[in-house]
């Protein structure tokens, strides 16, 4: 066999970086996690791109939150709502990006279209928009009076859509009359857009879905309402209701409410869905309505579990008319301890509280689901703690199989495929959560975007200075298959990760293959003997992925 520092003292500098990690035993990377956006100062992940000062000039800022991440249908394009550490009159911020990386969309302080003179953006809306499947985009934002200060304009609840092809361009605005759709207790069609429009989503045929509580000259009976927007030409559009509070009604139960930010349509108009609450029974006018039937309804039972609805907080509808949600049974079983969490996809159940994670696994599904999300393919994942131990007890799990991330997992922040960054996913305090509710986006081509919060080997949050929020960051990983490495014991001698198996493996790679030795193309990509193969199986070696 080669000798072992003959072999080492070949590899160059920076394929030893990885042995020396694999010697030392350091925890192993997270799969095949790629890094977009951090909160860590002065870190080139943090970085906002596009950032520009009140005169439009361009500045330079880190971070200071990743808030709300909205994915196109097709997956091609994302959306992320963040702050920069710019101060409050240029602090809210859309980043709009493809893949790994991004650049600015809209930033507070820079003009707004659809009023006075020098009106700005303020912020926007909590439930940013939504793209169609033409990768058009339609959202809600607020215009204040001028460069600084924050005052709103007088109409500043503005509702705008952006297109390649076109830029942006002002949908409707506050004020704007509803002349059609909704009743009224009094005199009808004379209803106007209030100052919270809310769940903006646009068709492909330019139709903007919305929902708003505070529609003006209606009685307070009468709203929330759904409404769409129709194009009419020359940048005009009509406005009418489309389902009404004291009004509309499914199942013959009239709606009490329409909640905000959970009306939206698939971008071909086939399929709606709405959350909300019908009829008078307070114990059981919680529903989730999908095309005008109830898919969820308080105190019913979810998809043949044995759990009665109690609450849904989160629901989502695909672009092929697909729906998943997630929510809470109704009982609580003690004073101490919460209602079991369900999810649910087209009515089915995916998971339940006490469940296994993954088939045949003693790992059980805690009472805390914090977001589902899938694809058009038929993948989903589910995020949610479970009974490990409090430091790896949140997980993220695909189509019930698969573990894709856990609490304590290392990330790789500078790409290099080496756990060499000092980064895992996790708090300081461990007790709190590890990914961020809602924000996962699962795309057709099979790659997972989330938020999720980081914690260094020393028990500090990765956040940003001065601190604010949660210690947030983008992330991305492929959920397909890759490359199949080969075993750590490669000499096949039962002992795994001995100087024997490195040794071994040097030697495979001279072409002096022991019989019971693995396959020099450890990676299985096709190409014997290379770089990849190395750092593939020393990153193995050291308890990693291939």
């Amino acid at each position: 066999m080669m000798n072992r520092s003959a072999s080492i003292g070949a590899i160059s500098p920076r394929l030893l970086v990885a042995v020396l990690v694999a010697a030392a035993g350091t925890t192993a990377l997270a799969g095949n996690i790629q890094v977009i956006y951090t909160k860590i100062p002065g870190h080139p992940t943090a970085a906002v791109p596009g950032c520009v000062d009140i005169t439009g000039a361009p500045t330079a800022s880190d971070f200071r939150a990743l808030e709300d991440l909205i994915m196109s249908p097709d997956g091609s394009a994302w959306i992320i709502k963040g702050r920069t550490q710019l101060g409050s009159e240029l602090e809210n911020i859309m980043i709009k990006g493809s893949g790994t990386t991004g650049a600015m969309f809209v930033q507070e302080g820079q003009p707004i279209l659809g009023g006075a003179a020098d009106e700005r953006y303020e912020f926007f809306g909590s439930g940013i928009g939504a793209f169609n499947t033409n990768n058009e985009f339609a959202f809600s934002a607020r215009a204040r009076t001028g460069p600084t200060g924050s005052t709103s304009a007088a109409n500043g609840q503005r509702v705008l859509t952006w297109s390649t092809g076109s830029g942006f361009a002002l949908a409707f605005k506050q004020g704007d009359v509803i002349a059609s759709g909704l009743v009224d207790t009094t005199v009808s069609g004379d209803e106007t857009f209030g100052n919270s429009v809310g769940s903006i989503h646009i068709l492909n045929n330019g139709v903007i879905g919305s929902q708003d509580s505070t529609i003006g000259a209606i009685a307070t009976s009468r709203r929330p309402a759904i409404m769409y927007s129709t194009p009419t030409g020359g940048g005009t559009y009509t406005h009418a209701g489309f389902h009404q509070t004291g009004v509309t009604s499914i199942g013959g139960l009239t709606w009490a409410t329409l909640n905000a930010n959970e009306f939206f349509t698939t971008p071909d108009g086939a399929h709606w869905i709405a959350e909300g609450r019908i009829g008078a029974d307070t114990a059981t006018d919680g529903v989730l309505v999908r095309d005008g039937v109830a898919m969820l309804r308080e105190g019913s039972t979810v998809a043949g579990s044995g759990l009665l609805m109690g609450d849904v907080f989160q629901a989502a509808i695909l672009a092929n008319g697909d729906w998943v949600a997630r929510g809470r049974d109704i009982t609580v079983t003690t004073p101490s301890t919460l209602a079991p969490d369900f999810a649910v996809r087209n009515g089915v159940l995916l998971a339940k509280t006490g469940d296994p994670i993954t088939t045949g696994n003693t790992e059980l599904w805690g009472d805390t689901f914090g977001a589902v999300a899938a694809n058009q393919n038929g993948d989903w994942v589910l995020m949610g703690n479970t009974n490990a131990a409090e430091a790896s007890n949140q997980v993220v799990v695909l189509n019930g199989t698969t573990v894709l991330a856990r609490e304590g997992d290392r990330v790789d922040l500078n790409g290099n495929g080496l756990p060499d960054d000092n980064a895992f996913i996790g708090r300081a305090n461990n007790t709190l959560v590890a990914f961020d509710a809602n924000d996962f986006a699962l795309t057709n081509d099979g790659f997972l975007y989330f938020i999720a919060n980081l914690v260094d080997g020393d028990g500090v949050d990765l956040n940003s200075s001065p601190l604010f929020g949660t210690p947030q960051a983008l992330l991305r990983l492929s959920i397909n298959p890759g490359p199949t490495c080969g075993d750590a014991d490669f000499d096949g001698d039962g002992d795994t990760g001995t100087d024997l198996d490195i040794e071994a493996f040097f030697a495979c790679l001279g072409g002096d293959c022991c019989a019971t030795c693995g396959n020099a193309d450890f990676d299985g990509d096709g190409d014997t003997g290379t770089d990849l193969d190395i750092e593939a199986f020393f990153r193995v070696l050291g308890g990693g992925q291939c």
